[in-house]
């Protein structure tokens, strides 16, 4: 199983007679959660640094002007605790609306942090919240020569087939639901889906007028993915990302017999994730605070 970042690449051998050491390299950092006070800030980005974490994931949505912003959600509290949608708002009136907007940095100042720091051989699983500005984060990614160090994530397919136009080289992963969702999934996002593994370019579309803002939405997909997709993720040697509780040691063969990787969110204690090491023998796990990496480590 091979993570594909150009001159700096991951190599993961699964055995299913024996499983696989858990090193850092098998470990993410889920929006740099533990490791600062916020999670998705640049304080807890150095920190994660310093520590020698090698894999960092992190998300962005848009703001008006259409300047790319790392935070996970739509919408956040202002300094009167105000509930704003990101894109309703320019991203240089963000320190001035406080509450959660003064402490979101910027694409651009994330990735300034990572090319000035020591910790050379960390990689950015950059997950993509919004769709149509992919020129835009490519051209940041390209203008600090992150390229190498780079993966793709979205919940939105047609994020990745902008991205595997554009950047065909750099791993694509696919964040979605595989087996059905709750009641509490549905209520806060728009959930497509497909029961053959099957997501066709023009089916993927939700586009309003070339871009999806301010909302969230994700695929459920109950079969193994297969057919334009499939073969975009193997194109990039990319792979995909489950949530834990509903991955199978059946799905995770499936995807690693076709070269990809299998990515399981999220975990906060050694047991847990050990036991999915050894029954599912997943390949990259999502990690939700510092206590678990040194833990592992």
């Amino acid at each position: 199983m091979i993570i594909e970042t150009g001159a700096s690449q991951q190599k993961l051998r699964i055995n299913p007679m024996k499983p696989a050491p858990i090193t850092m390299s098998n470990l993410i950092s889920h929006r740099f959660r533990g490791f600062s006070k916020y999670e998705n800030t640049l304080d807890g980005l150095r920190a994660a640094l310093d520590f020698g974490v090698i894999n960092l994931e992190f998300d962005v949505r848009m703001a008006a002007c259409g300047t790319p912003m790392v935070y996970h959600d739509e919408y956040a509290k202002d300094a009167r605790g105000k509930v704003r949608h990101l894109c309703d708002l320019i991203a240089s009136s963000f320190k001035n609306t406080g509450g959660d907007f003064a402490r979101m940095p910027t694409f651009e100042a994330l990735l300034d942090v990572v090319a000035s720091h020591k910790n050379t051989e960390a990689k950015l699983l950059v997950d993509i919240k919004d769709a149509g500005f992919e020129h835009e984060i490519h051209a940041l990614l390209s203008l600090y020569r992150m390229q190498d160090r780079a993966v793709y994530v979205s919940w939105l397919p047609e994020v990745l087939y902008a991205l595997d136009a554009l950047a065909p080289t750099i791993p694509k992963c696919l964040s979605h639901w595989c087996q059905p969702v709750n009641a509490l999934i549905r209520a806060h996002h728009k959930v497509f889906k497909s029961k053959d593994g099957n997501i066709p370019l023009q089916d993927s579309i939700d586009f309003k007028g070339g871009y999806i803002m301010g909302v969230r939405s994700g695929w459920q997909i109950t079969a193994p993915i297969k057919g334009q997709f499939l073969d975009l993720l193997k194109r990039s040697q990319g792979g995909i990302c489950v949530p834990q509780d509903m991955a199978t040691k059946e799905l995770c063969q499936y995807y690693q017999g076709h070269g990809l990787f299998v990515s399981t969110f999220s975990y906060t204690d050694k047991t847990h994730l050990m036991d999915h090491r050894d029954t599912l023998g997943i390949d990259l796990y999502f990690i939700d605070n510092k206590k678990l990496f040194i833990d592992l480590t």
